[in-house]
């Protein structure tokens, strides 16, 4: 029996929700998803079996509900990742009816549309529910990796099964009796998986909204865990007095050994890192007890290093058993791997191959910089470096001492020792603090457009 057949069939009693209405049991869970499955048989009628579906949602119960609504229809789920009309529109050619719990866009998208919650009920769903189960879940998701390009990445069930059981070995004894909080969006795969997948199979409860604010974690009284971003982690308040804390699980960028220690202070747990991406599922994991923490591979994945030290990935968790090459770079150890950067994010400047993610560590390394991203830009005919910054203490009183002419000369006079003089940064913007998106990874076009304005 597969692992969506185990989790349909739980005692109608579990808890699986909970928010500002109170609990929700399966046996409403199902009740819903059955009742949408029917109007969603209705639009689709017996001409359109395989109907794509889009799923735009806040509320985490409600997508859940629409994906076991898909499961139970044998549709597929079309995970988008946002709710922005014009996005919808820009990738309208991959689904052909909208699932939602937000004002659909009407018109302006031309597919079949419903709203969440529906409001009809339906006498005969008992019935119905006793004969329908859902066999499997195929599901597309959404990346644009580091090209900015959209990528469709579908998925089918076996893989997300497997990964679910691996994840639930490792971490299903600590997550006994908890509820499940998260700030990162259902609508990718490390959400999906770790918010709403894992979960169900666990018979645990998860929050139907995300925890958008560290001071909401005070409030909590139930054992809790928290699927957390790295940009999360870093905007911890050191005076949240929250309690009950059994694991902290983060994902989706690099997080600073500072952040990870300071989650343990507060909560008593050291996050878990995640690493791996919408293509790949989960390929390791670690507790960065030491800054130089290597990575576990996850059971069943092997990890070997290819050309130019490239990652190669066999796993459970890939459509096929094939050894899939990956951009990052790794370095092998005994019982785990290091990550060197991207192959991606090696360019060439003036016919030399310059790795943007040295240039940022360089500058990292700067007892003036705290955080840096490093990107190319058109100056001209010609293509430089430009380089944004979080300064520390000393580097912002050296930029109000020099002001910022002078102390990005003070900046690339400490980088020549190591760096071609083609790889210096030759522009610099300043931040308060690193721009991030809802996945915790660097909006590069966002970044990009600090440099649209005149340095001030």
């Amino acid at each position: 029996m597969t692992l969506l057949k185990t989790i349909w069939q739980r005692d109608g009693e579990l808890v699986v929700a909970f928010g500002p209405d109170g609990e929700v049991t399966l046996a409403e869970l199902r009740r819903g998803s059955l009742q949408l499955a029917r109007a969603m048989a209705r639009l689709a009628g017996p001409d359109r079996p395989g109907m794509r579906w889009a799923l735009c949602f806040d509320d985490s119960l409600l997508f859940t509900q629409a994906l076991l609504a898909c499961a139970l229809g044998g549709y597929q789920a079309i995970l988008p990742g946002h709710q922005r009309l014009a996005g919808l529109q820009a990738l309208q050619a991959q689904f052909d009816g909208l699932l939602t719990d937000g004002e659909p866009p009407g018109a302006a998208l031309a597919v079949p549309q419903l709203r969440l919650p529906l409001l009809v009920a339906d006498d005969e769903l008992e019935a119905d529910g006793a004969a329908l189960l859902p066999e499997r879940l195929d599901l597309t998701l959404f990346s644009s990796g580091s090209t900015g390009e959209l990528k469709a990445i579908p998925k089918a069930w076996p893989q997300l099964e497997a990964e679910l059981r691996v994840q639930m070995a490792l971490w299903g004894e600590r997550l006994a009796d908890t509820r499940v909080l998260a700030s990162v969006s259902h609508q990718h795969i490390y959400g999906l998986l770790f918010r709403i997948l894992l979960p169900l199979a666990l018979g645990l409860p998860f929050d139907r909204r995300s925890i958008d604010y560290p001071e909401q974690l005070a409030l909590q009284t139930a054992p809790w865990c928290l699927i957390a971003s790295p940009a999360f982690l870093s905007r911890l308040d050191p005076a949240i007095p929250a309690a009950g804390c059994r694991l902290i699980v983060s994902s989706g960028g690099p997080l600073q050994p500072g952040d990870a220690h300071q989650a343990k202070l507060l909560f008593g747990q050291l996050p878990v890192e995640i690493f791996g991406s919408s293509e790949t599922g989960g390929i390791g994991w670690r507790q960065r007890h030491q800054v130089q923490t290597p990575w576990t591979t996850l059971p069943g994945v092997e990890v070997r290093v290819g050309p130019d030290q490239g990652l190669l990935l066999r796993s459970p968790f890939l459509p096929t058993a094939e050894w899939l090459a990956c951009a990052d770079r790794i370095a092998l150890y005994e019982g785990g791997f290091e990550l060197l950067g991207r192959q991606d994010r090696v360019i060439k400047l003036e016919e030399k191959r310059v790795s943007l993610d040295e240039v940022e560590a360089r500058l990292q390394a700067l007892v003036e910089v705290e955080s840096a991203a490093v990107l190319p830009l058109l100056q001209g005919q010609r293509q430089i470096l430009g380089a944004v910054l979080v300064l520390s203490e000393a580097g912002t009183a050296r930029w109000a001492e020099l002001g910022p002419g002078r102390f990005l000369l003070a900046l690339r006079q400490q980088l020549r020792p190591w760096l071609e003089p083609v790889a210096l940064p030759r522009s610099v913007r300043r931040v308060e603090q690193m721009p991030v998106n809802a996945q915790g990874k660097r909006p590069w076009p966002q970044l990009k457009e600090l440099f649209d304005e005149p340095l001030g």
